[in-house]
């Protein structure tokens, strides 16, 4: 085998093993790449040291000169690091002074992932180290076409949800969904665990490509349409009544445990299980000076320019998923959110508070 060959090899092993348990920590070594031949005025790129991102973006990245700076973020996602505050103003200061970039380029400006906004505070960025921070694409597979226009539209600054991405999120959630229900049908009828994990695999597919399309008693018309098809399908196998109650419980098992925490497990809503989920965005428009931050990081595209009075409206507010990134940008504190009393939660609380994997907000160190 030829080294290149060994190395797409490698390359595929990782990218398939990394997206069945992207759920987990990919940590990839932190610091400075060159992507292409860059030089003193090439563009300057941070993101986070999940490894999974970091190859994705070097692809993706393939014919532009850039440089790359990889802050260390515990291997997680640039979204999870930044609401989590592993990737924080923080975390982005440390990596430009200590990569060296700075003494690679003659320019002071860095491209951040527009999805690290809920976590990176642009404004302090520049106080500690005069480096002023351009949120990104939010897809990084809009990166080329935006590093060649300078200018980001609409369409890159709208999070998507394509095919590809529900089907790696299904993978991601298959995968150990599978190797636990298949590894306890081995203590119990071996003969069960390739199916079970067969139906794993399936309920994982259509979850994230049906769900969100099923109503507002989701749950319920889910967990029913899988018991019935375990039913119908291991009935027509020759399945006896233990296997035929074997497969009605396990669909609502795997139905139960995949359906819990989808909204947080997708960029489309608001994940069910934090704080915020019944809070609303608030808006004081006397304090909005038009410098269009919560318009340029809104991942939902929520906000609006009314360009002749240089202000903003909060024209799709029914799309918000309070990540918060408008709140922590916004240098006027012209938006806050509002709980469901009516009572306000100030733009510092969002900026110093961060979200745990349980939807909690616990104090940022930095």
């Amino acid at each position: 085998m030829s080294p290149s060959l060994g190395l797409r090899v490698r390359d595929w092993g990782l990218e398939i093993l990394q997206t069945a348990f992207r759920l987990l920590p990919w940590p990839t070594e932190p610091g400075l790449r060159s992507i292409g031949t860059p030089d003193e005025s090439s563009p300057v790129l941070l993101t986070c040291n999940y490894a999974l991102t970091v190859r994705r973006l070097v692809a993706t990245l393939e014919g532009c000169d850039a440089w790359l700076v990889v802050a260390p973020t515990a291997g997680i996602n640039v979204w999870c690091a930044a609401a989590g505050g592993h990737m924080s103003t923080h975390q982005i200061v440390s990596a430009l002074k200590t990569s060296g970039v700075a003494e690679r380029v003659r320019h002071r400006d860095v491209i951040l992932p527009q999805l690290a906004a809920t976590g990176v505070l642009a404004l302090e960025v520049f106080r500690r180290c005069r480096w002023r921070v351009r949120f990104g694409p939010v897809s990084a597979s809009d990166l080329p076409a935006y590093l060649a226009s300078g200018e980001k539209t609409d369409a890159m600054r709208r999070i998507r949800f394509s095919l590809r991405d529900r089907l790696e999120m299904a993978a991601s959630w298959a995968a150990p969904t599978a190797l636990v229900v298949g590894g306890g049908a081995l203590f119990i009828r071996p003969e069960w665990a390739l199916p079970l994990m067969g139906l794993v695999v399936a309920m994982a597919v259509l979850v994230f490509n049906v769900y969100d399309r099923l109503g507002p008693r989701r749950k319920t018309t889910f967990a029913l349409g899988a018991s019935v098809a375990a039913l119908a399908v291991t009935w027509l196998a020759g399945g006896a009544a233990a296997a035929l109650a074997t497969a009605a419980i396990a669909a609502c098992f795997v139905s139960a445990l995949l359906t819990y925490d989808y909204t947080g497990s997708t960029p489309i809503e608001g994940g069910s299980h934090f704080e915020e989920r019944r809070w609303t965005i608030a808006f004081d428009l006397e304090r909005c000076d038009g410098i269009f931050r919560c318009w340029e990081v809104c991942p939902e595209a929520c906000f609006e320019k009314l360009e002749s009075e240089r202000k903003v409206a909060l024209a799709h507010d029914d799309r918000c998923i309070r990540c918060g990134a408008c709140i922590v940008q916004c240098p006027q504190d012209a938006l806050f959110f509002e709980d469901e009393a009516g009572a306000r939660i100030e733009p510092d609380v969002i900026r110093k508070y961060k979200l745990n994997l349980l939807g909690r907000r616990s104090i940022d160190a930095h």
